[in-house]
């Protein structure tokens, strides 16, 4: 009976991680429509998305702590109802700025979901059935963040964006109430100790800056004043955090959890894992509507397989991993992402779904094979505050993942972009030169080309005809080369015959005039598809090759998995520490 109710409660816990994690992704696909519908500029969008990401980087461990402190189960309650609140003002939004300040309201309830919620439901299990519990929550958080786009989508696409957030409110108020039945509110275990103020300051600040950084590291220029700020700033704060936290005797996070090598490499591949992970799943999509020209729900469909893939296959490494040991399983894991990244490299332009589908799938399934174990090797031998310092580690640190994969993959494909369009423009420089057009005409038609290839919207790749569409004469100047070239003619026809002639030459020189005319136009078109061809081409080179040199990157990764081997215990897991 009790084991039974423990299994209830690990489901109850999966909606907040649930909640949590997919609104990590939910919105994605919503952007362009809640960017029309707000009037607000890309700067403030990127924050709408940002803000969530890092306030859970921020405030996880702080948070995770406070609960220790205040109570897992209240402060689980808590969030869900931040989180339900945050959720309503983001859906009554009518501004960026608004949106951006709902968001963060919204990102602290998450920030308090994640932690407890594994917290709680692996502590509801005895230890002999941790593991169970570790997978049907690490299950929950893969898919939930896989299925987030296509979810938002649909929503978007048949109710509107507002409700990608309005859907939240009633899983939040039955979470509410199903706490309260089934939790023990009143009399649960607490740590008795007093907040590390200190050490709440200094990780926050080091977490905050160096998550900010990497989300706008790219605008402002890796090397800029405003990065080496940020770096400066949070290396001294971390320094500063690890020199506070030795010293101080109730700690915001117990060091001795650093002293279990699983656990270090176990987060250690959480970053890992999701950094691959959310690099196929941010570019894929804007590579199938920019380049393919899909549309927004097509795009979230071919991507599903990945969610598919990890919700079949994380369970399935679990119990893998009992049989043959955690290094073959995680060390294949990244070795079938890296052949996933090597399929995806080879797609194009006209890549059939089949095409896309399949290293989707390849990917789920190396992800599910990482990411099952260390769900469970990041939690299941930590029991009291250890469990809870775990826990929130690791949600800061998926976070940290995903800042960190946005950052590398945009800051990749920018570079790339940059030096396909100039490739794009060298090439239409070196064609331009065999039309037979006048100078002025071939500078006419470059300048139009590079007006559209230095436009920094995909959607710029050199369309149809888009620079030449003006290149010819004017119906005036073509009155006018008839009315000299037919003049010409009738200089060379004796005198008395000119009249007589003048209908009939006017009639040739049209003719031919005219067939010269559409004869440049049919050369200049044809310049026109061969450039949109290239652009075309280059544009999608500048995606695949992101792919393609992180290959060896993943398998050089791999080798984490040797981490795992042959561990040695050398902390305390009991709930008593070692202060």
């Amino acid at each position: 009976m009790e084991q039974s109710k423990g299994i209830k409660i690990v489901f109850l816990m999966c909606l907040g991680i649930f909640l949590c994690m997919i609104d990590t992704t939910i919105m994605n696909i919503a952007l362009p429509a809640i960017q029309a519908d707000v009037n607000t500029s890309l700067e403030k969008m990127s924050w709408i998305l940002n803000v969530y990401t890092m306030s859970i980087a921020v405030l996880a461990i702080p948070l995770g702590r406070i609960a220790d402190i205040f109570g897992k189960a209240k402060l689980y309650i808590m969030g869900l109802i931040i989180f339900g609140v945050g959720s309503a003002l983001c859906a009554f939004a009518h501004t960026g700025d608004f949106l951006i300040f709902s968001r963060f309201i919204q990102s602290a309830g998450a920030a308090i979901l994640f932690p407890t919620s594994m917290v709680i439901g692996v502590s509801a299990v005895p230890m002999a059935k941790r593991h169970i519990a570790l997978g049907i929550l690490g299950v929950t958080q893969g898919l939930s963040a896989a299925i987030g786009p296509v979810i938002g989508g649909v929503i978007t696409q048949n109710l509107g964006w507002r409700w990608v957030f309005f859907v939240n409110i009633p899983f939040c108020i039955i979470g509410i109430i199903l706490c309260f039945i089934m939790l023990e509110i009143r009399n649960e275990e607490r740590v008795t100790a007093k907040i590390d103020w200190t050490g709440l300051v200094l990780s926050s600040i080091a977490i905050f800056f160096s998550t900010l950084v990497l989300v706008k590291g790219n605008t402002w220029g890796w090397q800029s004043n405003f990065a080496w700020i940020c770096y400066i700033i949070s290396v001294v704060s971390f320094i500063l955090f690890i020199l506070v936290e030795r010293k101080v005797k109730s700690p915001m996070i117990n060091l001795q959890l650093f002293k279990d090598r699983t656990f270090v490499g176990a987060s250690i591949v959480v970053i890992l894992s999701n950094l691959f992970l959310i690099g196929v799943t941010v570019l894929l999509p804007t590579f199938l509507t920019k380049i393919q020209h899909r549309t927004e729900i097509e795009a979230a469909f071919l991507v599903t397989p990945i969610s598919a893939m990890i919700f079949l296959v994380s369970p399935f490494a679990s119990l893998v991993m009992k049989k043959l040991g955690k290094v073959p399983v995680i060390l294949v894991g990244f070795m079938v992402m890296s052949f996933a990244y090597y399929c995806l490299q080879m797609i194009g332009v006209h890549s059939t779904s089949k095409e896309i589908i399949v290293p989707c799938m390849i990917l789920g399934v190396g992800y599910g094979l990482v990411i099952g174990p260390i769900t469970i090797l990041t939690a299941s031998s930590f029991e009291g505050e250890l469990l809870t310092a775990s826990q929130s580690v690791v949600s800061m640190l998926r976070q940290i993942g995903i800042v960190l994969a946005v950052a590398i993959f945009v800051s990749g494909l920018t570079h790339n972009l940059a030096e396909n369009k100039e490739n794009v423009y060298l090439y239409a420089e070196k064609k331009v030169h065999e039309l037979h057009v006048d100078k002025a005409e071939q500078v006419q038609i470059l300048k139009g080309i590079k007006k559209r290839i230095q436009n920094k919207d995909l959607e710029s790749n050199i369309e149809k005809n888009q620079g030449t569409d003006q290149i010819g004469l004017s119906q005036k100047q073509k009155e006018s080369m008839i009315r000299e070239k037919v003049n010409n003619a009738l200089n060379e026809v004796p005198l008395e015959y000119r009249e007589m002639k003048r209908l009939e030459i006017t009639k040739q020189v049209t003719e031919a005039v005219e067939e010269k005319i559409e004869n440049i136009k049919r050369e200049v078109g044809a310049f026109s598809d061969d450039i949109t061809h290239y652009a075309e081409k280059e544009m999608a080179v500048s995606f695949t090759d992101l792919y393609k040199a992180s290959v060896p990157i993943i398998l050089l990764c791999s080798l984490v998995a040797f981490i795992f081997r042959n561990r040695q215990l050398k902390v305390d897991k009991s709930n008593k520490l070692n202060v």
